[in-house]
């Protein structure tokens, strides 16, 4: 359709007029000498009407606009899965889903080649990268079998979206039985889904392969498994995992634990039967373990392999345990919450070696006195026993007179101060007034009511400043002459118990300014025993003397437990995780510490993997702190592997250890029989405002019928508009045959002697 139309300049006909009126009146301008015929008299008028006209039409400026309908490009993707998932069963007998894709695609061929007239087709293979397929003359070029190890449906969807920008997508077709199986994917599935929604583009989605229900009906596997454990040597270690039953119903199915010993010598350590009474279970196991020696550990737990189960790589799963040489039992009995306990306990949980049992006996529950301690008190659950504030009647004798005789065994026992401590909680009358390593005084006890007010002739008032008084390991807070300016520095004591006399034999460890006495030490039999009138030394940790306070108490837990003479330093290395999948990134921290625990500042680090062949690999490492930090950044190959460390101090070694962590070997593509259905459905249906929906394989022929009814929908009028001068041709063209014009009315003159 054409349209023709005028624009005359300054928009009014009205000046156009004017100016031709006065352009016309130069027509009648006669030349002043020489004469003419009136046929060349005729001749220049019109050369000059000629020239009016030209100018007339510039003026004017005549517009025409030309209305065409042109057919828009789109785009029809097309994408197929050919991971080896795709080799499960399908809904058809005798059929992979593989096959069932296959064929429904192969019906779609004519139909592709037809809309190929209309419409750019795009055809793809996925896995976990994206791959372009062929159609030649209307025949698609297919892979003879799905070979993909991993499925990354959201990435290989944003790929393909990302090659089509700024073209309009009819739809994408995307076909699979959408398993997403990728490790760590850049792109998730609706992240895609929502990207295709923001572009108003339509997804439709279909999907071969069973449902859960009927997918999933015969397997059987390990899980919920923690993946590392730290446990003392000859502790009892609770394994603790589940067996998920599918298919199952009402069968005995046989658990064991297996454990490898640091020599890596397997045994079968336990075996129970758990049965399922419905599908799909979860079924909790649990057994236990004793480490009869330090190292590392790897504990399995595994199940056989059951009739007519497909994927048997889930039927087992390991931990690693790290058992730890000489670790000591603490059992802490206080009955003053405004002591030491709060801080006292968080400071000697920081070491990793020493495990704290602690019991609140509440005053207020003395009508339940004495406590029972039967199992508390035996000679396998503790170490050390440290009592603060706890009232003798609390015990009872029968606990006390046990506590004398674990001590006189070889237990460690230190008594803190408090209102109901020492004399004053009744301990002169008790089996430990002869395990303690000070007298107490006949009228010393204080009033078993807790009503009556505090005998303040008992205790010290005030602040204490505490002064070592020999050099012993329970003091020695610095090296050398350091250590008597490190105590004087630190915070003093809000009071204490006030220790009349001493037993011979004892040694007074710390003492106030006057010289009296605060903490005292003695044995009793093979036990050690410590007595320590304060209870404040909690301010240490809330005036920022953390590392001194965590120093004393642990100094003091070892002595009373004779390991104050073990050069031991703790070399550790810790994973965060214990188990990986190939192409995982694993981290890990390191460290060194001395033996009294402080932070082995000046040591120098070396890190190697170790793989099941015994090839080495260094690894980088970096330090931030006290803290070593190192990475794998990919361990691709499923396996066991190590990672050894070893640290120097002034190029003697300090010591070694090792870590071990698995990159599983489960095939996962494999590992889910059931079809995606649902999150398949989610992701077509976030497309739903633009057309995006779920489909059946049956319905894709239709699908296409559709689109290609959707042609019309390209088809855009395109409006073509001209105006004089608009172009350079134009002007050109004008203003030569004005010029022309003009030209050849000038030589007319010239040659009839006008001129």
């Amino acid at each position: 359709m054409i349209e023709w139309s005028l624009n005359p300049i300054f928009n009014s006909y009205g000046v156009v007029a004017a100016v031709l009126a006065g352009l016309a009146l130069l027509l009648l301008v006669a030349p002043a000498f020489g004469r003419v015929t009136m046929r060349r008299r005729g001749v220049l008028i019109a050369v000059r009407v000629a020239v009016l006209l030209l100018l007339l039409l510039a003026m004017l400026r005549p517009t025409r606009v030309y209305t065409t309908t042109k057919q828009q490009s789109a785009v029809l993707m097309l994408m197929l899965d050919q991971s080896r998932s795709m080799t499960l069963p399908s809904t058809v007998e005798g059929k992979s889903r593989w096959q069932l894709q296959r064929e429904s695609v192969l019906k779609l061929q004519e139909q592709l080649a037809d809309l190929s007239a209309d419409f750019d087709i795009r055809l793809y293979s996925y896995d976990d990268q994206l791959h372009p397929l062929r159609m030649e003359a209307g025949k698609l070029e297919l892979p003879d079998e799905p070979s993909g190890d991993l499925t990354d449906i959201g990435t290989t969807l944003h790929e393909a979206v990302q090659r089509e920008l700024g073209k309009r997508l009819m739809g994408a077709i995307l076909l699979g039985d959408g398993t997403q199986t990728a490790f760590s994917s850049q792109v998730e599935m609706p992240e895609a889904g929502r990207e295709l929604a923001r572009l108003e583009y339509p997804l439709y989605t279909v999907v071969f392969g069973p449902t859960g229900d009927v997918a999933q009906a015969r397997d059987v596997s390990i899980e919920n498994m923690p993946e590392q454990y730290t446990v003392f040597v000859k502790n009892e270690l609770v394994v603790k995992g589940a067996l998920r039953v599918r298919g199952y119903v009402n069968q005995a199915i046989p658990v064991e634990l297996i454990a490898e010993n640091p020599a890596g010598e397997r045994t079968r350590i336990a075996t129970v039967e758990v049965t399922a009474r419905e599908d799909n279970q979860l079924l909790p196991v649990e057994m236990s373990f004793v480490p009869p020696q330090p190292g590392h550990y790897q504990l399995t737990l595994r199940t056989v392999e059951q009739p007519g189960e497909r994927v048997t790589r889930n039927n087992e799963l390991s931990a690693f345990v790290t058992v730890l040489e000489g670790g000591l039992r603490v059992l802490y009995l206080y009955g003053d919450l405004l002591g030491e306990q709060r801080l006292l306990r968080r400071s000697i949980n920081l070491s990793p070696d020493i495990q704290l049992d602690d019991i609140y006996v509440d005053p207020k529950n003395r009508d339940r006195w004495p406590i029972n301690l039967e199992d508390e008190l035996s000679y396998e659950n503790f170490d050390v026993l440290l009592l603060e504030s706890v009232d003798s009647s609390a015990l009872g004798e029968a606990n006390l007179r046990n506590i004398a005789t674990l001590t006189e065994r070889g237990k460690g026992l230190m008594m803190l101060g408090g209102f109901n401590s020492f004399g004053p909680g009744g301990y002169r009358e008790s089996p430990l007034a002869d395990v303690l390593p000070i007298e107490m005084g006949r009228f010393e006890r204080q009033d078993v009511g807790f009503d009556s007010p505090v005998s303040k002739d008992l205790h010290l008032w005030g602040k204490l400043s505490m002064l070592a008084t020999q050099s012993h390991p329970v003091t020695a807070l610095a090296p050398g002459v350091d250590n008597e300016s490190v105590w004087k520095s630190l915070p003093p004591l809000e009071g204490a118990n006030k220790f009349t006399d001493l037993k011979p034999r004892s040694r007074v460890l710390l003492e106030t300014e006057a010289h009296q006495p605060l903490l005292v030490a003695g044995e009793y039999g093979s036990g050690r025993v410590l007595a320590f009138a304060g209870n404040s030394t909690i301010r240490w940790w809330q005036q920022g003397r953390q590392v001194e306070h965590r120093r004393f108490w642990r100094q003091a837990i070892l002595w009373l437990a004779r390991r104050d003479d073990l050069e031991q330093n703790d070399v550790w290395i810790k994973l965060a995780q214990r188990r990986f999948n190939p192409g995982a990134r694993v981290t890990f921290t390191a460290g060194a510490a001395s033996a009294s625990g402080e932070v082995i500042r000046d040591a120098t680090f070396a890190a190697e993997l170790v793989t099941e062949d015994g090839t080495r690999q260094l690894l980088r490492l970096s330090q931030d702190d006290d803290v070593i930090s190192g990475a794998i950044e990919a361990v691709a190959q499923p396996g066991e592997y190590l990672v050894e460390l070893t640290v120097s101090r002034q190029g003697k070694q300090v010591g070694t250890t090792r870590a071990k962590f698995q990159v599983l070997d489960r095939d996962i593509e494999l590992s889910t029989p059931a079809a995606g259905h649902e999150q398949m459905a989610a992701l077509a249906n976030l497309t739903k405002e633009a057309g995006g929906k779920p489909l059946a394989p049956e319905q894709l022929p239709a699908l296409l019928r559709e689109i290609k009814q959707r042609r019309t929908e390209l088809q855009v009028e395109v409006q073509t508009k001209w105006r004089l001068g608009d172009t350079a041709l134009d002007a050109w063209l004008f203003i030569l045959g004005v010029i022309g014009l003009l030209t050849i009315e000038w030589l007319l003159r010239k040659r009839w002697g006008l001129v």
